[in-house]
C-alpha cells in the first residue's frame, strides 16, 4: 500500500476528511431515517396512506382544537388522534413505556426536564431532515441534533388591573418592579421562569442582584399556577404581577374580552420554548407525525397557535412579531441550551429569596 506521507496525497486525505466531518455536522446532511418519506411529496404521499397520527401534548382540548384545525383542512385524509395532558409524569410514562419498546404515540411532548433522559434512553426516531424539508421554518425552531422541533413559544410579561393601575404607573421595564409604589401591592411567582430568562442577557451576577432588590419590595409569592395568579388580577385583588407568561393574559381575554387585566411586553423581553415535540422511534404513523410536526412548526401552523397565544416570534408574518416589533422591545430567546441550565439557575433565584 502507498504510503500517504511519502506519496503527498496526505493534504488531499486530510481535506477529504475535514470536507465529510463538516457534512456530518450539516443540518442537511442526514437523510431521514427508515420509513420516512424520501421527498416532501413522498412524506405526504405516506402520511396520506398512513391515515392518522397519535398526537400528544400539554394543550387543553379546547386550545388543541384551535391549533389543529388548520391541518385538518390542509389534510383532511389524516386524522390527528389528540390526546392533552400530556406532561410531567404522563411523559415519565410515556418514557418508561418506550424504553421498553411499547410506543403508544407518534408525536408527543417532551417537557424540557425530561429531555436529556429520552435521549439518553434512545427512543427519539431521527436525526430528522426538518430544515431541508421545512426551508421556511426558522432555525430556532428546531434542535440542534435535528431530534425535536419547538412549536409553540412563551414571552415573560408583565400584567396589570387597567381599573386599579394608572396609564402613568403602568410597568414598562422589569427595572419598574423596584419601584417602591408597588411594595406589598404585586404578585411575584417563586418560580421564576421570567428572571431565568433574562439570565442569558443579564449575567449572573445583574440577575442575582435584581431579585433580591425584587424581594425587598415585599412582593406577594405566587406558589400556585399562573392562572391562579391572572385571576387575583382581575378580581382586583392585586393590581400588578411582575413575571406571568404571556399565553396565561392572553387566553383570560380570549374566554372573557371584558376581564380587567392586560399585558405589557418589558423593554427586555424574554421568551422561552413551550410545547417542543419529537417523533417517537417505533412510531406508527411516522410520516403523519413529520407532516404534523412540521405544519406546526412552519407559519401555517402557528397561525393555530397564534390562536392560544403561544404563536413563534421568529417568524415574519405572526401576530407575535408584529406585537413585539410594534412593542419595540429587545427579544431574548436563550435558545435550547437555556433549558440545559434552567434547573440551576432556578435554585440560585430561589435561594436569593431565602426559600431554599
Amino acid at each position: 500500500m502507498t504510503n500517504p506521507l511519502r506519496s503527498g496525497r496526505l493534504p488531499v486525505l486530510l481535506f477529504l476528511f475535514a470536507a465529510m466531518g463538516l457534512l456530518a455536522l450539516s443540518p442537511y446532511a442526514a437523510a431521514n431515517p427508515p420509513g420516512f418519506g424520501g421527498s416532501f411529496d413522498e412524506v405526504v404521499r405516506l402520511a396520506t396512506k398512513e391515515g392518522k397520527v397519535h398526537f400528544g401534548s400539554s394543550l387543553r382540548l379546547d386550545e388543541a382544537k384551535l391549533v389543529l384545525e388548520g391541518f385538518e383542512k390542509a389534510y383532511p385524509k389524516i386524522k390527528v388522534e389528540y390526546i392533552p395532558g400530556v406532561d410531567g409524569q404522563v411523559s415519565e410514562r410515556i418514557l418508561t413505556e418506550a424504553t421498553g419498546g411499547l410506543v403508544e404515540y407518534d408525536l408527543v411532548n417532551v417537557p424540557s426536564g425530561l429531555q436529556s433522559r429520552f435521549r439518553k434512553a434512545g427512543v427519539f426516531a431521527g436525526p430528522l431532515e426538518w430544515r431541508k424539508r421545512y426551508p421556511k421554518a426558522p432555525g430556532e425552531h428546531f434542535s440542534p441534533d435535528n431530534y425535536l422541533a419547538v412549536v409553540s413559544f412563551i414571552p415573560r410579561v408583565i400584567a396589570y388591573n387597567p381599573s386599579l393601575v394608572p396609564p402613568d404607573r403602568v410597568p414598562k421595564s422589569w427595572q419598574d418592579c423596584l419601584d417602591p409604589y408597588w411594595k406589598g401591592r404585586f404578585i411575584v411567582r417563586i418560580r421564576p421562569h421570567a428572571f431565568v430568562g433574562l439570565w442569558y442577557a443579564w449575567g449572573e451576577e445583574k440577575i442575582i442582584q435584581y431579585v433580591k432588590r425584587l424581594k425587598e419590595n415585599q412582593p406577594i409569592w405566587g406558589r400556585g399556577s399562573y392562572d391562579e395568579s391572572a385571576v387575583q388580577i382581575t378580581a382586583g385583588e392585586v393590581p400588578m404581577m411582575c413575571g406571568i407568561h404571556y399565553t396565561t393574559v392572553f387566553n383570560v381575554l380570549r374566554r372573557d374580552p371584558q376581564a380587567k387585566i392586560a399585558a405589557v411586553f418589558p423593554t427586555e423581553t424574554p421568551v422561552g420554548m413551550g410545547e417542543t415535540i419529537v417523533i417517537l422511534k417505533g412510531a406508527k404513523s411516522p410520516n403523519a407525525a413529520f407532516l404534523l410536526a412540521g405544519w406546526l412548526a412552519s407559519l401555517e401552523g402557528q397561525k393555530g397557535y397564534e390562536k392560544i397565544g403561544r404563536a413563534s416570534p421568529f417568524i415574519e408574518g405572526t401576530e407575535m412579531r408584529k406585537k413585539l416589533q410594534k412593542a419595540s422591545v429587545k427579544i431574548f430567546f436563550g435558545g435550547w441550551e437555556e433549558e440545559q441550565y434552567a434547573p440551576q439557575r432556578t435554585t440560585k433565584i430561589v435561594s436569593a429569596w431565602g426559600f431554599r
